[in-house]
Formats: C-alpha cells, structure tokens, sequence
C-alpha cells in the first residue's frame, strides 16, 4: 500500500552531467545562427510573417521563408525571461524554472491506456485525465500533471477547457496540455481566471500552461499551431515552444547536426514569440530524437536520447531560458524490465544536466502512444531515485562523522548511534512498497508479486481513496454552468 507522504522534494540544483563542452555548446550556437541567416524558416501564418517583416527579418513572401538577423535573435533571448513559476493550486507544488533547478512529471496525448484490470488496450477518454491526475496528486515525487492522453471521446473544439478543468479539479499541481484551437485557449483561460481569483492573479502565478507544438522539422513553422502560439503570448500564460526532430528522419544523422538544427528551430520561436508579446514567459522545447535507421520509427529508449537531451539543457543554461525536454520514455509496450532500464537512464542523465521541466517522465509506453496507471506508480520511484542522485553528497564536517568513527572505533558498529538516527532518513531514498528489499523467503512468504503486480495494488488503492483538494463549490458551479462540462 502507499505509504505516509513525506511532501515534495523539488527544485534541487543539478548541472553535473555535461555532454557538451564550452567550446562545443558555443559551436551550435553559432551554427544555429548561421542557420537562421542563410536557410531561415518556412513561415505562411500571415501574423507571424507580419511580425517577422516589421522586426527587420529578410523576409520573402514567395517562398514563404524569413531569414532571421543575429542581433534579432539575440535581442528576443534578452527579452525573455530567465525564470518562470509554473504554480499549482496548492503552493507547495509551485515549480521555480530558471537555472539548473530539476522539476520532473508526466508528458502526454497517448491515444491509448493500458487498461490496469483487462491488461488490454483501450482508447483514451476523458475519465482517464480526471483519474490519472487524481492518482499523480497523490504521488510525491511526480511534480507536476502534463495531462498524458488526449480524450477520444471530446471534439477539437471542447478538449481544451474540458481536459484542463479534468486535470485541476483532481490535483493541485501544476496542469499542462497541448491546446487545439484560439477558442479554446480563451474558454480556459477564462475558467482559470475565476479558479485564480481574478485576470491578475492567474498571470502571477499561472495555475496552468500552454505546449504548442509549432515547428514541422526541419525549419517549417505549423501554420495552425503558429496561430495558436501568438494567442498564448497574447493571453501571458506560460507556452512551451514544443519541436522534436529525429536524428536521420527530420534532422541530420549526425547528433551535432541535429542539436545545431533544433537550436536554431527553438531560437526561431523565441523570436517570434517576443514579437508577439515582449517578455511573455516562455519554456524552449527541445526533444532530440533519433529514427531507427531500419524501419523508420521514433526511438523513444536509445541511449543518445538521454545524452542529446542532457546537451540541450547546456544549450538552455547558456541562453538563460527555461527549458521543457524529456525523459522516462521507452520503446516497451508493457511496464517491463524494458521499460525499466530505458527510463532510469535517460531520466537520471536528464536530472543531472539541470533540465527544469522533465515531462514524459512518469506513465508513458510504447513511445508515448499509450499509458498505464501501474507504471505511473513504478516511475514515481525511478524519479525519487534520479532526485537523490541529483542532491548529491553533502560533505561537512556533521557528515564525515570523525567523532562518531572515533567513539565506535575499529570492530564497533554504527547501528545504535545518535549519528545513524540523526541522518538516517534523510541520506537515504526510501522507494514505496513497488521496491521489494527481502530476502527470496520473505518474498515468497509475503505472496511472491513482482514490481508490476506491487505496482497494480498501489494503484488501485490510491484510485480507491485518495481524495485531492477540491475546487471552490461556487467557483464549480459557475464554470459547469458557464462551459457545459462533460465530466
């Protein structure tokens, strides 16, 4: 069964782990620039072409492609900002983006889940979004809820405000999505207004965010999307400038050629976001991939997919801008050894190159097109593992323990010692009941269940019980009365 929470542990400091040296993060920087000023990118949206036209970008309507000038781009990395908070209803779960600070939750629109009772697959509904927050509220170290499927069962014109207000009525964490049309984005605005208190109050701790994913790699921006992304900065809610290029598909073979590439996608959107509202808050969204070269498909559990995303965070400490990529992903179809191994390496290299907002980290299988209540379970233990490897070794004079080495002496033991029961419980990650540490008999005495079975019971238990913070009641009733809710 779950056990008693211990609250967040969040916000640690990483930057440990550098792929990339100075000189190289410096090299695609600069390749990144050349690209923007020689290739450019592919832009029809008429408002984008406006603003990039009135910046002083070269911009030719024929092709349609705007060549972005150096100094352009490096005044809109200026007009950024450096630091973001993504807030939650509850503010213990506000997120401090900036740095190498480590945040680390859920990523998402699997069309399908896992069922948990029929180990079927099924399409993914509404009802999954409310009960997937309601099972990641009560697990710790999952810091925020990116809604991790896309409903069905709603029209493009209903899923925004309906997943949205799905998601923050079962958790108090931050609540993240994609966004599918301008009304929408205003309908959610709008019902996140009255849930905040008022205009103001949303825009000062934004209780939620908005991921566009606006660029078609290499270098084309997504008309609607880019529609989508201006209205975001219009409305001064924090928007992810979402691009995922696959190394030897959509970007060159070559991991060099690829992050120079993504950089300069990434960059292209700065800008273009600044236009539209300077100083609207920002994440950039890298996700590096890789296509296997047999068949063509994304590759969501390589080994380069945790190195490229690691490179990138250096890229986004370098511009002093918050950074969205991604880990825990895996190529398995079931929570699996797999799924296991794939997760645990690209989530720590994550954690330890200081990205800010790991998404895709918890509940995701067969590359990101299905979901699982059991493996949000498991992961929730993969992610305080990869925090307490980011936290690191406190070294002081308390935690070299002469005195206590000195009192024990040689043959002694430590087991007793006032030192031991100090700092027990917080130098060591103690995982949930998935972690089974007996020995083969206890294991066998206590019903012989592996990670997967462990995992399942937690799940349920937590589906069963777990009750989160609820919204206002008159706050509730205004927006089922105002948008017609269907959950």
């Amino acid at each position: 069964m779950a056990k008693k929470r211990r609250g967040p542990i969040k916000g640690l400091a990483g930057g440990q782990y550098k792929p990339l040296t100075d000189g190289q993060v410096r090299r695609i920087h600069e390749a990144a620039l050349s690209i923007l000023e020689r290739t450019g990118v592919q832009v029809e949206e008429p408002e984008a072409l406006r603003l990039f036209e009135a910046a002083g970008a070269a911009v030719d309507r024929q092709s349609p492609r705007v060549r972005i000038p150096r100094a352009l781009v490096e005044d809109a990395v200026d007009w950024a900002p450096s630091r973001v908070v993504l807030a939650g209803r509850d503010p213990q779960w506000d997120l401090e983006l900036e740095g190498t600070r480590v945040h680390i939750g859920t990523g998402g629109a699997a069309l399908t889940v896992l069922d948990m009772e029929t180990g079927q697959l099924r399409p993914a509904v509404l009802r999954d979004v409310a009960e997937l927050a309601r099972l990641v509220d009560r697990l710790d170290n999952v810091h925020f809820y990116l809604v991790p499927v896309y409903p069905t069962d709603m029209g493009k014109d209903e899923v925004d405000v309906n997943s949205y207000y799905a998601g923050l009525a079962n958790t108090t964490k931050h609540v993240q999505s994609g966004v599918y049309s301008v009304q929408g984005i205003r309908d959610t605005v709008e019902m996140c207004e009255h849930i905040a208190g008022g205009a103001e109050q949303l825009r000062q701790r934004p209780i939620v965010s908005f991921i566009t994913s606006w660029m078609v790699s290499p270098l084309k921006f997504a008309t609607d999307v880019t529609t989508l992304l201006i209205e975001t900065c219009h409305q001064r809610i924090p928007v992810v400038l979402s691009a995922a290029p696959m190394a030897g598909s959509t970007a060159p073979v070559t991991l060099a050629g690829m992050l120079a590439q993504l950089t300069a996608e990434q960059l292209s959107g700065v800008v273009l976001t600044q236009l539209a509202q300077r100083g609207a808050p920002l994440l950039i969204g890298p996700i590096p991939a890789m296509a296997d070269m047999k068949t063509g498909r994304y590759l969501a559990g390589a080994a380069e997919f945790g190195l490229t995303n690691g490179a990138m965070a250096q890229m986004a400490q370098f511009y002093r801008l918050p950074l969205y990529n991604s880990a825990g992903m895996t190529d398995a179809k079931t929570p699996d050894i797999q799924a296991g191994f794939e997760k645990g390496m690209s989530t720590v290299l994550a954690a330890l190159a200081g990205s800010n907002f790991i998404h895709h980290a918890a509940g995701m299988l067969e590359n990101m097109n299905t979901v699982a209540a059991e493996q949000f379970v498991i992961d929730n233990d993969i992610l305080g593992m990869a925090m307490r490897v980011v936290q690191g070794i406190q070294v002081n004079d308390e935690t070299l323990a002469l005195d206590v080495i000195d009192e024990v002496g040689p043959g002694g033991h430590y087991l007793m010692a006032e030192h031991t029961l100090r700092h027990m419980r917080s130098e060591f990650y103690y995982p949930s009941a998935v972690v089974d540490r007996q020995g083969w008999h206890m294991w066998q005495q206590d019903g012989g269940r592996d990670a997967v079975e462990r995992a399942r019971e937690i799940a349920r238990d937590i589906l069963a019980n777990h009750q989160p913070q609820p919204l206002d009641p008159e706050v509730e009733r205004w927006i089922r009365g105002r948008f017609g809710l269907q959950i």
